[in-house]
């Protein structure tokens, strides 16, 4: 699957947020969206884990010095036995059929 690329070096802290739900929510399950950011990127985790848990993969990646890359992958709900019919993206599991479960 393609890695979809979303450069927040430039985005205002508080403007960071939005991008980076909306681009998660449009991933299909196994589809990937890459992070790049000045700003250190584990808060961003924590914000995710709280409000889509256990529905994605997180990779940090090598980044340039003063930079923070990670990969965000969407995966089937861990635990559930339902794919992603549970998961917050509120697909009602429309993409079951793309999940590796």
């Amino acid at each position: 699957m393609p890695v979809t690329l979303l450069d927040l070096r430039e985005a205002p802290l508080a403007e960071r947020h939005r991008p980076v739900f909306s681009a998660f929510d449009a991933l299909r399950v196994g589809a990937t969206l890459e992070l790049l950011d000045v700003r250190e990127l584990g808060s961003l985790q924590e914000l995710i884990e709280a409000t889509r848990p256990s529905c994605y993969h997180w990779q940090e990646r090598p980044a340039a010095e003063g930079e923070s890359c990670v990969r965000i992958t969407k995966t089937p709900v861990r635990g559930s036995g339902a794919g992603c019919a549970d998961c917050p993206c509120q697909c009602g599991g429309a993409l079951l059929e793309r999940a590796a479960c």
